[in-house]
């Protein structure tokens, strides 16, 4: 069981590029959604538009101000909990800026 459970650890994703996008934009938006439930007992779900990635850069598109402002201030958390789950893809280039527009 020991040796099952270290497999699994160890094991990448092989992905397609379309496959690869969508799991990131996935991974930012569970990301925001689990963080902002955590901090602050609120479902983001209606607020929450869609993601966009450009280059490196994900954009995350709210239809509230408001919330773009409460985001940016739980950053450092989203952005933790997000490298943690893309980091197990298989990508030369991981390390991406998270906007909130």
């Amino acid at each position: 069981m020991r040796v099952c459970s270290n497999i699994l650890e160890n094991m990448k994703l092989f992905l397609n590029k379309q496959k690869s996008e969508l799991f990131i934009k996935t991974s930012l938006w569970n990301s925001v959604l689990e963080v902002f439930l955590e901090e602050k007992n609120i479902d983001l779900t209606p607020y929450l538009v869609s993601v966009q990635i450009k280059w490196n850069t994900l954009l995350l598109k709210t239809n509230n101000p408001l919330i773009n402002n409460e985001l940016n201030l739980f950053y450092d958390k989203i952005y933790l909990l997000f490298s943690k789950k893309v980091k197990n893809l298989d990508l030369k280039f991981y390390d991406f800026e998270v906007k909130f527009i």
